[in-house]
């Protein structure tokens, strides 16, 4: 379920631009398949590597017992229509927050 959701995550740029993030990736514990995290960075993957500040923003979506494609489809809908402000957690940060968190 995890690649189907960031598959489908990774298809639809609207919201990513909209949350002003990138997706770096969706993962499930083994002892919680039900449960997904969603791994995003804002405001994108090269903000490290190019010495900009970064925030590590998590959503935690729960998975139904609904067909596989229907649930990747009904869980890509939640960020879609939600608000980072509303929907993320601040999971990490570069150094430059260290003072100033975002």
């Amino acid at each position: 379920m995890a690649g189907l959701l960031a598959e489908r995550l990774r298809a639809d740029a609207e919201w990513s631009r909209r949350w002003e993030c990138e997706l770096d990736t969706v993962w499930t514990g083994p002892d919680e398949p039900e449960r997904l995290e969603l791994v995003m960075i804002h405001p994108d993957l090269r903000a490290d590597r190019d010495g900009r500040p970064w925030l590590q923003l998590g959503v935690t979506l729960y998975v139904g017992d609904g067909d596989p494609a229907a649930e990747a489809e009904r869980l890509r809908a939640r960020p879609a229509a939600g608000h980072r402000q509303e929907m993320a957690e601040v999971w990490g940060r570069s150094w430059h927050y260290a003072e100033d968190p975002a």
